[in-house]
């Protein structure tokens, strides 16, 4: 049977003379799938579901990042109907010739711009490396406020996205052999992102050094000189900030979530948990 593929319009979006339009929507099974004449970016705020993107279908969750460009068909769905199952993804959408605006007000990163309006673009995905889930919101309020300088204030918060979802595309390619980058740097930016994606994985440096093919003492050094902490600590790090996400954001228990950022012991999370935020969870829980 052939797929009924909807086509979304710019026009329906952009007004006041502001090429930029934000939405915070609780995805459902009404909206059909759809391609659109402008770029998208896409964050899961809330609960978990599926992406049907191009032929591809992704399991989706909390932290997922996605740029849509024009012409790529697409649709969310939740995981499950029900209330306390909602799919809440932010959306941001702007033409391409916005862009180009971008690149003639930044000319040091008019390449990386005008990469996100080249003909055929793919899709893009990436794990929250932290920062976007306050760029969404941020980008939320500003666009509802409508307050003075609005517009320059979504601009920067969308260059530095398209920025390190470039920087992201750059990486995974020069990891496959694609781009003319530093085997050194690009081995450690592709374990930084496996890091972000399996945080909760049982995650070993000496494993990790020989995917990228690099000695356990080589892989050491330049993880530590490139991030400014050694393995451990970096692992520890990206598991209590993801534990303070589900935290704030869910209703699982404190056990759920240690075993969801990759603790089975909990003695050592709580000492952990504390160590880093000054706080017990339920404290961090409580006080927010």
């Amino acid at each position: 049977m052939k797929r009924i593929v909807d086509r979304m319009l710019g026009s329906s979006y952009f007004d006041d003379g502001l090429p930029i339009y934000v939405n915070r929507a609780s995805e459902n099974f009404d909206l059909s799938e759809h391609t659109h004449d402008f770029i998208e970016l896409a964050y899961i705020a809330e609960g978990s579901g599926v992406h049907y993107i191009g032929e591809e279908s992704l399991r989706v969750s909390q932290g997922d990042v996605f740029f849509i460009p024009v012409g790529t068909s697409h649709v969310f769905r939740p995981s499950a109907p029900g209330r306390g199952r909602e799919l809440i993804v932010y959306n941001c959408l702007f033409p391409t010739d916005y862009v180009e605006r971008l690149e003639q007000q930044f000319p040091d990163a008019a390449a990386m711009l005008a990469f996100f309006r080249e003909p055929q673009r793919s899709w893009l995905r990436l794990r929250d490396p932290g920062e976007f889930s306050g760029w969404f919101k941020e980008l939320f309020r500003e666009y509802a406020s409508r307050l003075p300088g609005c517009e320059a204030v979504l601009t920067s918060l969308i260059v530095r996205m398209l920025v390190t979802l470039h920087r992201q595309a750059q990486s995974e390619a020069a990891v496959s052999g694609s781009a003319d980058t530093p085997l050194s740097r690009t081995s450690v930016e592709h374990v930084v992102r496996y890091i972000e994606e399996r945080y909760a994985d049982n995650l070993m440096l000496q494993e990790l050094a020989a995917q990228v093919g690099l000695s356990e003492r080589q892989f050491s050094r330049l993880f530590n000189q490139q991030t400014g902490m050694n393995f451990s600590t970096f692992l520890q790090n990206t598991r209590v900030e993801a534990a303070c996400v589900l935290l704030t954001s869910s209703h699982r228990s404190i056990p759920e979530i240690a075993a969801a950022v990759g603790y089975s012991d909990m003695k050592f999370f709580y000492r952990l948990f504390k160590r880093k935020t000054g706080e017990t969870p339920l404290g961090y829980r409580k006080s927010r």
